[in-house]
């Protein structure tokens, strides 16, 4: 690698600092003030953008996040987490195990099992809660759609209601319990069903740069509201040229490796990126990445707009 790409500079530093790797962070297993004294709602974050649902907003290996937040969860088998709402959107993409995710209308509630790289946006203002009746941990990544959200409202918590009712997010009973339909004509299944996003159903769009992507959050995927996701499909030896956004985009390594560039001023400063690692590009920063490994890779790329891609990939 040519000595301008690694040596040491105000550059190289600020990428650094725009980098979370996965095996340099810890997991906080004291992330939700609420679930404190409920073994039940045990639950693990780890934070890179932003402090999601936690208020541990100062958290110093955490980035400063913009127009969505960024974190991973690990929820253990048995435990789930009270249904509860947001002022904004946020989204479970789901890394491994098998997580159930309950909405919640009234007293009743619609559950949907996702697998590994299914995603579910939650709508704003719709409550929420999920389990995990698997045999695995689950690890998800989450985003909540605004770089400083509120702290959740819960609407059915053991602190105030009965353990087994919160279990179920507040189902008055196993009758009130509707497993998710997506050929359902009713409404509710209707409305989760544009939310729901499964990765055996995601069709490759393959860009002239060379590299596939699958829409997930955004114009083919979930409905967009402050940021877009989509999953990159990086074949080895595919590189694409600088290119700049208005707006803060991240590069999340799910599988492979990937190198990603900066450039300023006539100097070029590169980082790997491996499994569950993560780059903040900042807004008005060029960048690039290509796959100079020995396989494919995969990655989520997050865009704080929800407007559909400006950029035009250059092979480079």
């Amino acid at each position: 690698m040519p000595d301008n790409l690694i040596k040491s500079s105000t550059l190289a530093d600020e990428m650094r600092a725009h980098m979370g790797l996965f095996t340099e962070k810890t997991f906080d297993w004291d992330a939700f003030p609420a679930s404190r004294g409920f073994p039940d709602l045990t639950r693990a974050q780890l934070r890179y953008v932003g402090a999601g649902g936690s208020p541990k907003v100062g958290d110093p290996s955490t980035m400063k996040a913009q127009h969505f937040t960024f974190s991973l969860v690990n929820q253990p088998v048995g435990k789930f987490a009270a249904s509860h709402a947001h002022e904004v959107v946020e989204h479970f993409f789901i890394l491994q195990g098998v997580l159930t995710v309950g909405t919640v209308w009234g007293d009743e509630v619609v559950e949907v099992k996702l697998g590994p790289k299914d995603l579910l946006l939650n709508k704003s203002g719709r409550p929420h809660g999920f389990r995990n009746d698997g045999v695995e941990p689950v690890l998800m990544q989450i985003t909540v759609g605004s770089g400083t959200p509120e702290m959740p409202v819960h609407v059915c918590h053991p602190k105030d209601k009965d353990l087994e009712l919160s279990r179920r997010f507040g189902a008055g009973g196993p009758e009130k319990i509707h497993l998710f339909s997506p050929e359902s004509t009713d409404r509710r299944h209707q409305e989760l069903g544009k939310h729901v996003v499964r990765f055996r159903d995601r069709k490759p769009i393959w860009d002239k740069a060379g590299f596939a992507r699958l829409p997930y959050v955004g114009e083919g995927g979930a409905p967009a509201a402050g940021y877009r996701m989509d999953m990159v499909h990086l074949p080895k030896g595919v590189a694409v040229r600088p290119f700049v956004r208005d707006v803060e985009d991240t590069f999340f390594v799910l599988e492979g490796t990937i190198t990603a560039g900066w450039v300023q001023d006539g100097e070029t400063v590169e980082r790997r990126l491996g499994p569950r690692d993560l780059l903040l590009n900042p807004a008005g920063r060029p960048h690039y990445f290509r796959n100079d490994g020995v396989v494919d890779a995969t990655f989520t790329m997050a865009v704080g707009s929800g407007q559909p891609e400006t950029v035009t990939f250059e092979a480079a």
